[in-house]
């Protein structure tokens, strides 16, 4: 096919070397007279690497560039280490390939000289395209016409090839500026910077910094908010008196960096939202014209590089340009989609300026140390994605916004719509937001599937200080059970409120009661707060009169975690044991280590790893995730009452649930279970599934015996 490309940017020429490889024709229109860039540093992970690789480029990129030993992050005024990630040869080799640091100029030189001489044409602005059954027209702003098969728009934030596809669309600011300065080698002679990703956070600023050639050249790209530089144009510029002060109070060795910088450039950082489509019969999107990103995962580039790929791949693949360029987009939008996401809530939790926010930030990092010393969970999701082995499996493979392969689906219609509730229950935006998004997405979740009926009294407790909700059976019978419990969210999301009509069903299936504790939540109220308060909920049963062997401790995901954990604790204070505990999908081992969070990867929609570890590393943060009171699995479980368990087979965390079997039952615990087939995580959550309704069933009859 002949393939014009307009931009002759990172994704343009990458596209162009690749599908000439490939053995298609391809024309590359720059509007610039000339391969001019002005940026400074560029980071090129693993799944960036495997396409150069592929492409015989990686040798070029590591003689220009510097291959980092880690990614160190600081404080920003005191200099200690926040969280570090380990790359150089140890990350090569977990990952598949090195991460390179360049010269943004320097990679541009090298992909140039890979394509054909006579691929790329500077100086041709393109004004308009047109298309019809058999090719493609585009108009240069001279008035002349190239004609090909498909049109690829690598044009940039600014497109004119998406303008004329979509018409005009915001752009964002995020309300912050990032200075780009380099630095000469010989200025920093007295400065210890090693060959590092040496990185500084403060109250609503960073400093990105790394060398790009060894032994030569240093880049920085330091971000301040928007209100601290006032001018009427934000373009290069030899005055850094503003960037001076933003950094004037920071630890020794940063400033000692920062006062080596004689000149610089200073740009918005700007954005777009992720859209439901690119591609229009013969003509598609690619790089930053298709999925614009913040640089906080550094993936930019590799994003265009892996659109490179995968689109010439798809060419190569179809005989039908309109088919191959579908597939294109099924295989990449969903990918970048999660990237662009991820990006802007690396940007949210980089820049917090809150001194407890801070704190919370900085207690999640060294969580995340204790479960994950390789970070995968942060950079898994991009690093870890080899798209020249991906385009090999079916498009269906790729992990959109949920973690979840698109392709996945269940068995039966009730069961898939649990799937779908789970897989679409963040939007985009909210994502982006971090956990404040993420806390206002499950909200929106439960209040609109799990509706509590309007003629349900709901009265509202404080528990010894702690808010709370309690619904009654319809039919309350005298000396009926109450069901004290904990809903679900990784102890970061979810509320009491989120939880009244499961809990008004846990009542009408017990015949009694059921309170709903609203635990104090991560990052904000890290380890103890929720066991702390879970023991109080339970104390101020005990206080209102209702004896030990008429309360059921209950929980789902988190939520049973919680609900074990006050069990042990119970253990060891003088207060007596409740009758029971419900467990359901219980989050039991916040270090992760069970087999089902692997082996399910990208299956199950409500959780994965990388969520789940955030979620709990917010919670235990400095603490020691294998302590019984946070992980229940490793706890004691002797002398405990009995214990109901269920879960879904296929789910991330129904080993947590089997594992708890096992040892309940060696513990000598009377331990009643069921793992259900074709469904989803906390599927009692959903009263429409035939599984949730057996389930419920078996639960009130359990409860029944257990008042004999």
């Amino acid at each position: 096919m002949r393939v014009i490309i307009v931009g002759a940017g990172i994704a343009g020429m990458t596209a162009a070397i690749a599908l000439h490889k490939k053995g298609h024709e391809a024309v590359v229109l720059e509007q610039a007279p000339e391969l001019k860039e002005i940026g400074a540093g560029i980071q090129l992970a693993a799944n960036g690497v495997w396409v150069l690789r592929e492409l015989g480029l990686e040798q070029a990129v590591a003689d220009a560039g510097v291959i980092p030993q880690s990614y160190e992050l600081r404080d920003i005024a005191k200099g200690k280490l926040l969280s570090l990630s380990p790359l150089g040869d140890i990350g090569a080799k977990h990952w598949g390939a090195p991460l390179y640091n360049i010269h943004r100029a320097d990679l541009i030189d090298l992909l140039a000289r890979a394509m054909p001489a006579e691929s790329l044409r500077l100086g041709a602005p393109v004004a308009s395209f047109d298309q019809d059954a058999a090719g493609v027209t585009v108009r240069l702003a001279s008035g002349e016409q190239i004609r090909g098969d498909v049109l690829i728009g690598a044009d940039g934030i600014h497109s004119v090839i998406r303008k004329q596809l979509r018409g005009e669309e915001p752009t964002h600011f995020s309300n912050i500026l990032m200075w780009r300065a380099l630095i000469p080698a010989d200025k920093l002679r007295h400065v210890n910077l090693e060959e590092k990703g040496n990185y500084w956070f403060g109250p609503g600023r960073t400093l990105i910094t790394y060398w790009v050639r060894p032994n030569n050249l240093y880049s920085i790209l330091a971000s301040v908010p928007a209100a601290e530089v006032q001018r009427e144009s934000w373009t290069e510029s030899g005055d850094i008196d503003d960037l001076h002060r933003s950094f004037a109070d920071i630890e020794p060795r940063a400033r000692k960096m920062m006062e080596q910088i004689e000149t610089g450039f200073i740009t918005g950082m700007y954005y777009r939202d992720p859209i439901d489509r690119w591609t229009y019969g013969r003509v598609t999107l690619m790089g930053d014209a298709a999925h614009p990103m913040v640089p906080f995962l550094a993936q930019g580039a590799a994003q265009g590089i892996e659109d490179a790929w995968t689109l010439a791949t798809m060419l190569s693949s179809h005989s039908d340009a309109g088919e191959a360029l579908q597939e294109y987009e099924q295989r990449r939008r969903p990918r970048t989609t999660r990237v662009q996401s991820g990006a802007r809530a690396m940007v949210k939790l980089t820049h917090e300026s809150d001194p407890a926010r801070i704190r919370a930030r900085d207690g999640r990092w060294k969580g995340v140390q204790h479960v994950d010393p390789m970070t995968e969970t942060t950079w898994g999701f991009v690093w870890g994605y080899n798209v020249v082995e991906a385009v090999k499996r079916p498009a269906g493979e790729v992990l959109g916004l949920s973690a979840t392969r698109e392709g996945k689906t269940l068995k039966r219609p009730e069961s898939q719509r649990a799937f779908a509730l789970w897989k679409n229950a963040f939007s985009p935006e909210q994502v982006a937001r971090g956990h404040d998004g993420l806390r206002e997405g499950y909200e929106e979740f439960l209040a609109a599937n799990f509706p509590l009926p309007k003629d349900v009294a709901v009265e509202q407790l404080e528990l010894r200080g702690v808010p709370a909700f309690r619904v009654h059976a319809a039919n309350k019978s005298a000396g009926a059970p109450t069901v004290l419990h904990f809903h679900g969210g990784g102890y970061v999301l979810g509320s009491a409120r989120g939880s009244l009509e499961y809990a008004q069903r846990l009542a009408e299936t017990v015949g009694g009661s059921c309170v709903t504790v609203d635990y104090r939540l991560a990052p904000d109220h890290p380890y103890p707060a929720a066991i702390d308060d879970a023991l109080d909920a339970y104390r101020a049963l005990l206080d209102d009169g209702i004896p030990a062997s008429s309360i059921i401790l209950s929980g789902e995901s988190s939520g049973g975690g919680l609900a074990l954990a006050l069990a042990i604790a119970l253990k060891t204070t003088d207060d007596p044991q409740p009758a029971g505990i419900i467990g359901v999908c219980p989050f039991a081992d916040l270090t992760l280590r069970g087999d089902s969070v692997s082996k399910f990867h990208g299956d199950d929609p409500a959780a994965n790893r990388d969520m789940l570890t955030y979620l709990g590393a917010s919670y235990f943060q400095g603490h020691e995730p294998t302590d019984p009171l946070v992980s229940p699995l490793y706890g004691d479980l002797s002398g405990l009452p009995p214990i109901y368990l269920t879960a879904s087979e296929g789910e991330v965390l129904l080993s947590d649930t089997t594992r708890l079997i096992e040892r309940a039952k060696r513990a000598g615990i009377d331990v009643t279970s069921r793992i259900v087939d074709d469904s989803v995580h906390v599927y009692t959550l959903f009263p429409f599934l035939p599984e949730t309704k057996a389930t419920m069933q078996d639960i009130g009859t359990w409860a029944q015996q257990l008042r004999r």
